[in-house]
């Protein structure tokens, strides 16, 4: 197989020149299996090296492929014949590449490796190998594509390694680190008599109780050891959770539901054992930080929770399984990986499965309530989430209710990105704290923004981040930073030298870490750009209209017509836009795109941009998108932010509002990112607006009715007439700051 993809390999570099890093990483990073395995040891060295160049790795993370490396080292001098020999050589290699490690990190980085050189590690490796290969046996008559053969090639090269030499590479880590960490299976009771599996981790060194940090999961991943070793050799007791239903926890689970009641019990549970000293916290990430804001809730919250730290949280209702009123297909991806006991990841991560079954849904012109039947994979959460479209008291009465924020009476640490796709559910528990919360416990909540992902913004950054490399004050360890608060909370020590106020922003394109008490009082003034039809001269594009800074003095309207019911060519749809290149959303002939002149001065923006964008449609309904672009003076497209609005919810989404058509109707664009950016002097802004009209999205057909349910075989054009003028200024607001 090697042999065969190397060849694959080799035509692509004869048709293709890589250019784009991103592009040319994953390409290196699938030649070092395959010249590991067809015995180019300094070949794989090189790709490596290569790799490092394009992607550094920040001092607190284990460098790219260090095993790999240490592997292909130790065979350019010693052939892998299973002698001693060649054991030694691998250790030597091992013990070098670890001792690079920053020494403020090593031990973090070599504790959290214990936790993935084990021999359930192995298993899984072996176990998703497995499902690689059924699923080829039952989706593709027996194939693998390239992409599934490469990652077939690389599971085995990392279960490889671990099956031969894992004993080895246990005695190099336990020779830098000699901490020791127990891990104990236990079952925790509830009240309605099922128990949830959990896993404690101790260091064997603590023998008095310590606090502990309690994380709820329904990801059973089998990793859970990576965080709970560093959590363990730096002071914590940390108890992983599974969420009832999954793995070897008892009862049933419904996503999103069950968690504010578990969580009570499970706090009461952990704060009785005698290695616990009666303090508990909670930490996580994503739906590991929406169950947080559920163990908080006045009636479940336990006398014993001390402190919470929710980072990138989901919005139940807010950003998923609905996001600005609308439902998208990626919530039946995620709703078949947690179905069952164990996750499904072969089919979650089957990128060209879930790609051909949501554009069959959307060419067909099929319902979108009917996608769990397209993909062949029946689904309850998916059937009962889309039966209610409104912000109805289903949503509303799982998230905290402003009592709940009231009674808050703990230290609170949250976390999110510029680029996490659950930015909107993060901010929105902070703005409802902000909103209802009393003044104690508000003076005790912070919040770390910067620019990262949703994964990064959980534990450690990448170097890169949405295909940008990361200025390097943004680097920062984040794990580091919530055990850092919680010894200042739970334990008494310094306030942690990294907060700068209620809230410590990264300010990008300054290279610095600033705070701020909150982002109203961060900014002290606007720009506002008016959409007007005035033409911008572009050879890239015929028509492109003008941002403007003045207010237009008569009235005019720009006319965007759309055919909803059209499915666009696939090969747009999932075409990829190279980095910092516009030639695709500019050569679009569905969009309309504004630009404004160049900025006589630098700004730095200070929260999210707002869109109040006037129109008269001739449809009831109707989902519309925009999106806004820094142009900067060498020409590199860089996005700032992104909108959608159901024009049904765009007063609110709790009970929807159709549209009179021929009455002008002020979209608003509720979920814009919050991202603060010095944009430099020179640098111009785009914005685009079209309707919605993706396989990535449920399809508005404008209608009126249920949109999940509706579907046509006719034509079905929306008309959206934009208004500029005195009375109706159709314009995009950026808030700035001289701070």
């Amino acid at each position: 197989m090697a042999s065969k993809l190397d060849e694959l390999q080799v035509e692509a570099t004869k048709n293709y020149t890589i250019s784009d890093p991103t592009s040319l990483y994953y390409f290196l990073n699938d030649y070092v299996a395959i010249n590991t395995f067809l015995g180019r040891n300094n070949k794989a060295i090189e790709n490596i090296t290569e790799l490092r160049k394009i992607r550094p790795t920040p001092a607190y993370r284990l460098p790219a492929k260090l095993q790999i490396l240490a592997w292909n080292r130790a065979m350019s001098v010693h052939k892998d014949d299973g002698s001693d020999g060649f054991r030694d050589a691998l250790s030597k290699s091992l013990r070098d590449e670890f001792n690079q490690a920053d020494a403020d990190f090593r031990n973090d980085i070599v504790n959290q490796q214990k936790g993935d050189y084990t021999s359930s590690i192995t298993e899984l490796y072996f176990d998703d190998m497995k499902k690689i290969i059924e699923q080829a046996q039952q989706r593709s008559g027996n194939k693998l594509d390239q992409g599934g053969a490469m990652m077939l090639l690389n599971l085995y090269l990392e279960y490889m390694l671990r099956k031969k030499y894992q004993p080895l590479v246990e005695s190099v880590l336990f020779g830098i680190s000699p901490a020791r960490v127990n891990e104990i299976n236990v079952k925790i009771p509830m009240r309605d008599g099922i128990k949830l599996n959990a896993y404690v981790y101790r260091n064997v060194a603590d023998t008095s109780g310590q606090p502990a940090v309690i994380s709820l999961s329904p990801y059973p991943s089998g990793g859970e050891a990576l965080k709970g070793n560093v959590f363990a050799t730096n002071g914590y007791i940390y108890v992983y959770v599974d969420t009832r239903g999954r793995r070897e926890s008892e009862g049933d689970y419904m996503p999103y539901e069950d968690d504010a009641r578990d969580y009570y019990d499970i706090i009461d549970w952990v704060s009785k054992q005698s290695w616990c000293n009666g303090q508990v916290a909670t930490s996580g990430g994503s739906y590991l930080g929406f169950d947080q804001w559920q163990a908080i809730r006045k009636k479940y919250k336990h006398p014993a929770l001390k402190a919470i730290n929710p980072m990138v949280s989901v919005g139940f209702g807010v950003d998923f399984p609905r996001n600005a009123g609308q439902f998208y297909p990626y919530i039946l991806q995620w709703a078949n990986f947690v179905s069952g006991k164990e996750l499904n990841e072969a089919v979650f991560y089957d990128r060209k499965f879930w790609n051909e079954k949501n554009y069959a849904l959307y060419k067909n012109r099929i319902p979108f309530v009917k996608l769990d039947s397209v993909a062949g994979l029946p689904n309850a959460f998916f059937q009962k989430w889309v039966s209610h479209p409104d912000f109805d008291h289903y949503w509303q009465d799982i998230l905290p209710n402003k009592e709940d924020y009231a009674s808050i009476d703990i230290p609170v640490f949250s976390i999110t990105g510029y680029y996490d796709a659950d930015q909107s559910g993060a901010m929105y528990y902070y703005n409802q704290h902000q909103r209802y919360g009393n003044a104690t416990a508000l003076n005790d909540h912070y919040l770390l923004i910067g620019p990262y992902e949703h994964g990064a913004a959980q534990w450690q950054p990448n170097a890169t981040q949405s295909g940008m490399q990361l200025e390097k004050e943004a680097q920062v360890p984040i794990y580091k930073y919530v055990i850092w608060w919680f010894d200042w909370k739970l334990k008494g020590r310094q306030k942690p030298a990294f907060i700068k106020d209620k809230i410590t922003y990264f300010e990008t394109g300054s290279n610095t870490w600033k705070g701020t008490s909150s982002f109203k009082n961060l900014t002290t003034d606007s720009l506002e750009l008016y959409l007007t039809p005035a033409p911008v001269i572009n050879k890239k594009r015929k028509e492109l209209f003008s941002l403007s800074l003045q207010k237009p003095s008569g009235t005019a309207s720009m006319k965007y017509t759309h055919d909803i019911s059209m499915a666009i060519d696939s090969a747009f749809v999932f075409a990829q836009p190279k980095p910092f290149d516009d030639s695709l959303y500019m050569a679009s002939p569905y969009n309309m795109v504004f630009e404004s002149a160049p900025l006589n001065k630098d700004i730095i923006i200070s929260d999210k941009i707002l869109a109040r964008i006037y129109a008269t449609l001739n449809v009831p309904d109707a989902d519309f998108e925009i999106s806004i672009q820094e142009i900067t003076p060498d020409g590199k497209d860089k996005n700032l932010a992104f909108g959608n609005v159901r024009a049904r919810y765009r007063n609110g989404e709790e009970k929807g509002q159709l549209v009179k058509p021929g009455e002008v109707t002020e979209l608003n664009f509720h979920n814009i990112y919050i991202y603060i950016k010095r944009i430099s002097k020179g640098s111009k802004l785009r914005l685009q607006f079209q309707s919605t009209n993706t396989p990535y999205a449920e399809k508005n057909y404008g209608f009126g009715g249920v949109v999940s349910h509706e579907s046509t075989t006719q034509p079905r054009i929306i008309e959206a007439s934009i208004l500029t003028g005195k009375k109706h200024s159709s314009k995009i607001v950026i808030p700035v700051t001289d701070k």
